[in-house]
């Protein structure tokens, strides 16, 4: 008798205690810290899909998938809300030979560049795992089947630095020196800037395979950033002449690779980019998150 007494207490408190030790867990342990690897999807005049004009994920492209990956530290601020600080890492790429689209085909640019992104992010947490009774797998025990996930939306903003290269007769050249819609030049456009505001946004998932690891995917995309220039492509075509007795004829070269298949598309003041729309990335990446156990604290041992 006195052991099932005993049996049937420890079946009904310890997944309470569980429970217990999960949300103590949350209210001193705020800290995580993050990290993931991952894919990347350029999103802006070079290369694309089959259409003109298209944007955001109508304009995806399997051929320009890149890779990359960040680190971040992650601190709770509240039961549903949570901040986040990144650093990301990451390369992009566009190549007008991966699209259909004859006239994005013909203009026969592509480019190449690694981005440098910190940003700041808020989180909100609209689905957590709070019921943990199952986990400890006691005989017999009533606990709740709930998947151990915790699932979020983000939002933030982050500073961006990149780099545009282009490939040309098999050799990679940094674009922005090569002015290569006549930036800095006289009657061009002034030099552009390699620092972009940015703005992260997307949808994360965690599985929580204890009280400290974690394991998720984000799906993230820069809403928008404050450049055109990413790809280094961005207004008109600029004369070659002028841009080959400034800067050589490897720049001139770059600037007006054009197929010859749509006659004229590369003439002086003819549309080389879409000026409207600003360019954009996104991201896919599998992370793995870490909290510091709160029990684990130096102790002082006594003198005596």
């Amino acid at each position: 008798m006195k052991k099932l007494l005993l049996f049937s207490f420890l079946s009904i408190c310890i997944p309470f205690m569980g429970y217990s030790q999960y949300e103590l867990n949350h209210t001193l342990n705020r800290s995580e810290y993050t990290g993931g690897l991952g894919l990347s999807q350029f999103l802006g005049d070079l290369g694309g899909s089959s259409q003109i004009g298209t944007h955001f994920l109508r304009d995806f492209n399997l051929g320009a998938i890149r890779y990359g990956g960040f680190l971040g530290y992650r601190r709770r601020i509240g039961h549903a809300w949570s901040l986040k600080l990144a650093l990301t890492i990451a390369e992009v790429y566009g190549n007008d030979q991966l699209s259909s689209n004859i006239f994005r085909h013909n203009r026969n640019q592509n480019f190449r560049s690694i981005l440098l992104e910190p940003s700041a992010q808020a989180e909100y947490h609209f689905y957590q795992y709070d019921q943990p009774g199952h986990r400890y797998k006691i005989r017999h025990a009533h606990g709740f089947r709930t998947l151990a996930l915790d699932a979020y939306l983000f939002a933030g903003v982050g500073l961006v630095y990149f780099n545009p290269q282009g490939q040309y007769n098999g050799a990679w050249y940094n674009l922005r020196s090569m002015s290569t819609e006549g930036e800095g030049l006289p009657g061009g456009p002034a030099n552009y800037s390699q620092f972009a505001v940015c703005f992260p946004a997307g949808i994360g998932v965690k599985y929580l395979i204890d009280i400290q690891w974690s394991v998720g995917m984000e799906l993230s995309d820069r809403l928008w950033t404050s450049s055109d220039y990413i790809d280094d492509t961005h207004g008109n075509y600029f004369s070659p002449q002028e841009i080959q007795a400034y800067k050589g004829p490897v720049a001139a070269g770059i600037s007006h690779p054009v197929l010859g298949t749509v006659p004229g598309q590369d003439l002086v003041n003819t549309e080389r980019g879409d000026p409207t729309h600003n360019d954009s990335y996104m991201f896919l990446f599998f992370t793995v998150n870490y909290r510091p156990n709160p029990y684990h604290r130096r102790r002082s041992r006594s003198k005596f």
